[in-house]
């Protein structure tokens, strides 16, 4: 006779996997409708918290100026309505960022900085600020009495 062996599952467990699964689902679905707009360079959604404080981050960068506003509308009257009809939830926190894409690669090599640092040193210290060289023949000329820039 064989022996069954009994494995009790935390219910709870698996509500909250399903409950992520679902939350990963629709932020992908967020992500994407954003992304199938043919004026979107880049967009990415997360969704994150409890039911009871549910979090969505959305950044949207457009390819142009001109339709930041296009985006920001759609995103506002249409996507987080249809996201939250999804969840069945409304979104307590709604952080939205909008952006213009910029040009890549403007110079290859910044003239302005140490032979030794490149452009992509914030990286890895964002916080540090980037050490600069005077440019050649820059001469500032100041009039009188330097001026106060403390804070006091």
């Amino acid at each position: 006779m064989k022996e069954h062996l009994a494995v009790l599952t935390d219910n709870r467990t698996t509500v909250k996997k399903a409950w992520t699964d679902r939350m990963q689902k629709i932020a992908s679905f967020g992500t994407e409708q954003c992304r199938l707009r043919s004026t979107v360079h880049s967009a990415i959604c997360t969704i994150q918290g409890t039911p009871e404080k549910l979090i969505v981050n959305l950044a949207c960068t457009a390819k142009s100026e001109e339709h930041v506003t296009e985006h920001m509308n759609f995103v506002n009257d249409t996507l987080l309505p249809q996201m939250e009809q999804l969840l069945g939830i409304q979104f307590e926190v709604r952080n939205l960022q909008f952006a213009v894409a910029g040009r890549e690669n403007l110079l290859a090599q910044p003239e302005h900085l140490h032979g030794g640092q490149r452009a992509t040193d914030w990286l890895e210290n964002p916080f540090i600020a980037p050490t600069l060289t005077p440019a050649q023949g820059l001469r500032l000329e100041t009039r009188g009495a330097h001026a106060d820039l403390s804070m006091a």
